[in-house]
């Protein structure tokens, strides 16, 4: 699968997720932008070490 044809596949699952009654998915997701605000650390340097342990870990997605 084209990585254009990927993003677009997990933007259309993300939407349908997204309005499904449980709540976890978008709580989830608001706990992702509640930890990526600057605060101890700039957002650039949280982004940057979440990064690094993907690419170790190898998750690429």
């Amino acid at each position: 699968m084209h990585i254009h044809e990927r993003k677009s596949e997990k933007r259309r699952l993300n939407a349908l997720m997204l309005k499904s009654p449980m709540k976890v998915y978008a709580a989830f997701g608001d706990l992702g932008q509640k930890v990526f605000t600057d605060g101890a650390l700039r957002r650039k340097h949280k982004e940057l070490t979440a990064l690094a342990v993907a690419v170790s870990q190898n998750c690429f997605d």
